[in-house]
């Protein structure tokens, strides 16, 4: 029963507030101004109010889809940007693309843009390359004002790490959220920073799971959709520790709502039309593109966001209210973090 709830409610909610139609209707709410694209540059007419000039954005999976919208943004607004992908050609390409696109506001930035965006190569997946990011990183910056966790793959077929991991699990979870920003700790707290681990609503449908069911270990039945689910889960319940724990960095989870991307597509094909209308990109980083560069009193840390709004994090109640179908105990996440902590070698 807990699951037909849960499962049902958070569809009939997505199709109210995760299409483009949700967003639309959303951003009527807004007290702050809005813009129509990833790419407008403070001072620009149709720009909004955020200025990231003097800040460090580091943004994972920032080649394609919400990430390179993001990427787009923070440079835009002036920060220094480091766009951690998997592929070298993929990134150039795109980090050319992002410079043409905010160039059709502002020609006069070419050179510094070039500057200003900086490719790492890393496949956030794979737990040393995460290490060697972060120490090439930290040879360059002393503080990381915003991080964005937003790298991570939705497989129909299980795929394993060249160490052994779940990719599912490793690239949305162990290695792309944890690892990345434990690591990453002195430089966000010397910026009294914020990490954003991008999520899902997919998570409404499941609470944690076993870490054997978590991590897809052997003798578990493997399901992409569900592995996906439970690793955006273990995010929110991820930003909700880190809070307690780490307070002088913000960690928060986003949801950017059903987005066209490529991940989109190839996650789910044909049965993407069950999710129409999509967002455009920049309507679905628009919300954390907003939680990068606000202010940090606007900010809930430990608070999981859709289009700059705290939303709730259980719906498998009646009549959408929380339930307990998709909560976990204290000691639930004790051990996610014990298991996380001793799987990331730290």
């Amino acid at each position: 029963m807990g699951q037909t709830i849960s499962s049902t409610q958070f569809f009939l909610y997505g199709k109210k507030h995760f299409t483009q139609t949700g967003y639309l209707r959303h951003i009527q709410e807004y007290q702050d101004p809005v813009q129509k694209a990833a790419a407008i540059p403070s001072g620009h007419a149709d720009a909004d109010n955020t200025d990231l000039r003097q800040k460090v954005v580091v943004v994972t999976g920032a080649n394609s889809g919400l990430g390179k919208e993001i990427a787009t943004y923070a440079a835009a607004k002036g920060a220094k940007v480091y766009m951690l992908c998997r592929s070298q050609e993929r990134a150039a390409t795109a980090k050319d693309e992002m410079i043409k696109q905010i160039e059709t506001y502002d020609s006069s930035s070419s050179s510094s843009l070039r500057d200003r965006l900086n490719i790492v190569l890393v496949d956030v997946a794979e737990l040393q390359q995460v290490r060697d990011a972060v120490q090439q990183l930290q040879q360059q910056e002393t503080k990381v004002d915003a991080l964005v966790c937003n790298a991570g793959v939705l497989l129909n077929e299980r795929n394993d790490t060249s160490e052994g991991n779940e990719a599912t699990f490793a690239s949305h979870l162990l290695g792309g959220s944890y690892l990345l920003s434990q690591l990453l700790l002195p430089q966000l707290k010397a910026a009294q920073g914020r990490c954003i681990f991008v999520t899902s609503g997919g998570m409404y449908n499941f609470k944690l799971p076993s870490w054997k069911v978590l991590t897809s270990a052997p003798g578990e039945k493997y399901n992409g959709v569900n592995v996906y689910a439970y690793a955006k889960r273990a995010q929110v319940l991820l930003a909700e520790r880190l809070t307690e724990t780490e307070p002088a960095v913000q960690w928060v989870t986003a949801h950017p709502g059903w987005s066209d991307t490529p991940a989109v597509d190839e996650a789910f094909g044909d049965m993407k039309k069950y999710l129409h209308p999509l967002r455009e990109p920049w309507q679905g980083a628009e919300g954390v593109a907003w939680l990068v560069g606000t202010k940090r009193e606007n900010i809930q840390s430990g608070e999981f966001y859709l289009d700059r709004k705290t939303q709730p994090k259980h719906m498998a109640g009646p009549f959408f209210t929380e339930g307990r179908y998709t909560k976990n105990s204290k000691s639930d996440v004790d051990d996610l973090m014990e298991n996380l902590k001793k799987a990331a070698g730290l």
